[in-house]
């Protein structure tokens, strides 16, 4: 699939150099990268959890893709929306990292005034998205959106910003169950936070990429703060998370095709942290890239659920 292929970069950078955007004018170029629309890997991240929270409600299933198809959208927008207040924030810091010193803010491409009417344009269309949702929704969705401000600047007041972060993009779970019109549940709020270690677990994986330059300028973020037990930290991350999406399968009577993914998906974990034994032979961004397989098992296997049997 053309979203997972592995395309060439400039230098060290995170900018990617050849995509689908090379058929557009080059004006649009900045605003693709500033959006990160060329790099999906992060808005199938926010979107999937959602995904695969749908499918394990109890509604009927042409309702189940059509709010699907909305998440899909809002997924999109909200993390470019995401990545540019990170970026807002962020620009004095991206310019010193090799990876992020050509983001369109930090070098210039991009003014503060012309990312605020990109992010109020992402908003806009967010609120669209989310008009189509239940009034409920619209609290649960809202009310993410001090962690969504508060993220980028958590590097600068704790060393394990990740949590924040993971409580952060974890939203879609709450989100989702709202849009779906269910009550909250133990199992739901376990699910949750089952997502929310998910996320500390892969972005401290992410962060791996940056972690000298890090220290140097000191930044922090869990990468460092764990460097020393790397392993053992994000393994328990995965342990947590394993354990808590069984729970949560077993009071949400997900289907056995649930447990049967939460079993891949161990296993695919139990990988992940093998592979962190030698980070110059494995590449930290390709250990991250391949939580989307995470996302895609659970969520197929969440869709067991429309599966009867006579």
């Amino acid at each position: 699939m053309p979203l997972f292929m592995n395309i060439p970069k400039f230098n060290n950078s995170d900018i990617l150099e050849n995509g689908w955007w090379n058929i557009l004018p080059k004006r649009f170029l900045k605003w693709i990268r500033l959006g990160r629309f060329d790099r999906p890997v992060g808005f199938w991240l926010l979107l999937l959890p959602g995904w695969w929270v749908i499918a394990l409600t109890d509604i009927e299933f042409l309702k189940c893709i059509k709010l699907m198809i909305i998440f899909f959208v809002g997924s999109v927008v909200m993390r470019a929306a995401g990545c540019t207040i990170n970026d807002l924030w962020d620009k004095d810091i991206d310019k010193k990292i090799s990876r992020t010193k050509n983001r369109p803010i930090a070098n210039g491409d991009v003014s503060n005034q012309q990312a605020f009417y990109f992010l109020a344009l992402m908003l806009l269309i967010g609120m669209i998205c989310l008009y189509q949702l239940n009034v409920n929704t619209w609290y649960v969705a809202l009310s993410s959106l001090p962690l969504v401000i508060i993220y980028p600047l958590a590097k600068r007041f704790t060393k394990w910003p990740q949590i924040i972060l993971g409580l952060t993009f974890s939203w879609s779970v709450p989100t989702a169950w709202s849009a779906a019109n269910q009550d909250f549940t133990i199992g739901i709020i376990i699910m949750y936070f089952g997502t929310v270690f998910w996320i500390i677990g892969y972005d401290t994986i992410y962060g791996c990429q940056d972690k000298n330059e890090d220290e140097i300028f000191g930044i922090q973020n869990s990468a460092v703060s764990a460097k020393k037990f790397l392993n053992g930290f994000v393994g328990c991350m995965y342990l947590v998370t394993f354990s808590l999406l069984i729970i949560s399968g077993y009071f949400l009577e997900a289907s056995f095709f649930w447990f049967i993914g939460v079993t891949l998906v161990g296993c695919h974990f139990i990988n992940q942290v093998l592979k962190l034994n030698d980070l110059k032979k494995n590449a930290p961004l390709k250990i991250f890239q391949s939580n989307v397989k995470v996302g895609l098992i659970l969520t197929i296997s969440a869709l067991g659920n429309f599966i009867n049997f006579i």
